[in-house]
């Protein structure tokens, strides 16, 4: 889809991305299953850390989508040059949109759901779709930023390995969507000529000429949204966009904390949190669904090489707590949201008739 281009379906997102969500959410969870068989971790392990551990994790985790729909709300009122914008079904849309995030191997797929939720309320195709990258930007470089400290931190603690892959994967998070998102908004990105030559070479002149302005309009009409962004107006929503996702991401290594002092390893929240997002930056690689058997193996690693500190019970209860609990209570209000969409296209469409 071009940036300026309003989606031509009523469906809130495309049936590939449905598709994706379904084979995540069974593969994710079957990970979940065979780590555990395989660690030797029983049901007995995981009940010596207590319900009450579980509940408090998930619940800390859980805690995160009221975050999520603030902020959202914060970006969508602030970026969308309209203070009248309708913002009713908000809560709905950004929390179905977080089970796609969790279901796919890329995390940003979500943007897909909140884009065409956003159009659907009468936003320039081409803004809400920089209005659903601007969130991604803020999660990339806070995240990726806590990577840093983590991947310092675990240096210092002479895991050199594992300390160097999570900075060198979060400064290539950082450096890549800088170069895809943010360079476009200060600089117009022109197509070079020899893109028409080789086109004009492989599919003759006048078909050549016109994929080459199609690409010089896409690649203005890019740069145009995503300035339009970018730009010293949107100073005090992007600091509150980042104060926000920091109140997230304290929530994630809270959920992390709760567990590791169950199991054992006293160490402080902020601590806790540096250790999830430095598992979190290389679980952003898309190579597994929702970074399932990355996460789980990357957190005992950091474990035990950062701390000396082993417990697959704990790592196993702190991924159901934080992530299967997640893509059921997602899961359900992505159906729901379906499920609404539907139905809005059904009376529109026998209005029409």
């Amino acid at each position: 889809m071009e940036p300026t281009e309003k989606p031509t379906t009523a469906s809130p997102l495309p049936k590939s991305v449905i598709k994706w969500a379904a084979v995540g959410l069974v593969l994710s969870s079957a990970v979940v299953i065979v780590i555990t068989v395989y660690s030797g971790v029983t049901l007995s392990d995981l009940a010596k850390l207590g319900y009450l551990t579980f509940g408090l994790a998930a619940a800390a985790s859980a805690a995160r989508l009221p975050v999520q729909i603030v902020r959202f709300r914060v970006i969508a009122r602030g970026l969308s040059d309209n203070p009248s914008l309708d913002l009713s079904g908000l809560p709905l849309a950004r929390v179905a949109s977080e089970f796609v995030s969790l279901s796919t191997p890329a995390t940003s797929m979500g943007v897909f759901l909140r884009t065409s939720w956003l159009t659907s309320k009468g936003v320039d195709g081409g803004k809400a779709l920089w209005m659903g990258y601007f969130e991604v930007l803020i999660e990339i470089y806070v995240g990726a930023g806590l990577a840093l400290v983590a991947a310092g931190y675990a240096l210092l603690k002479g895991a050199v390995v594992l300390g160097s892959t999570i900075g060198v994967i979060a400064t290539v998070l950082i450096l890549g969507y800088t170069v895809v998102f943010v360079i476009p908004a200060l600089k117009v990105i022109k197509v070079p000529q020899r893109v028409f030559t080789l086109a004009r070479f492989l599919v003759g002149g006048p078909k050549a000429t016109a994929l080459y302005l199609h690409a010089v309009i896409g690649s203005l009409n890019f740069s145009l949204a995503a300035r339009a962004i970018v730009s010293r107006r949107t100073v005090p929503v992007m600091v509150k966009a980042i104060l926000l996702t920091v109140v997230e991401d304290l929530l994630a290594g809270t959920a992390l904390w709760l567990v590791l002092n169950a199991a054992g390893l006293k160490i402080d929240p902020l601590f806790a949190t540096l250790a999830a997002y430095g598992v979190v930056a290389i679980a952003q690689l898309p190579v597994t669904i929702g970074g399932a058997g990355i996460t789980e193996l990357t957190m005992q690693s950091y474990l035990s090489t950062v701390y000396g500190f082993s417990s697959w019970a704990a790592v196993v209860l702190w991924r159901i707590a934080t992530y299967q609990v997640m893509l059921a209570i997602t899961g359900i209000v992505f159906v729901v949201y379906l499920r609404k969409s539907t139905e809005r296209r059904s009376k529109a469409d026998d209005k029409r008739a």
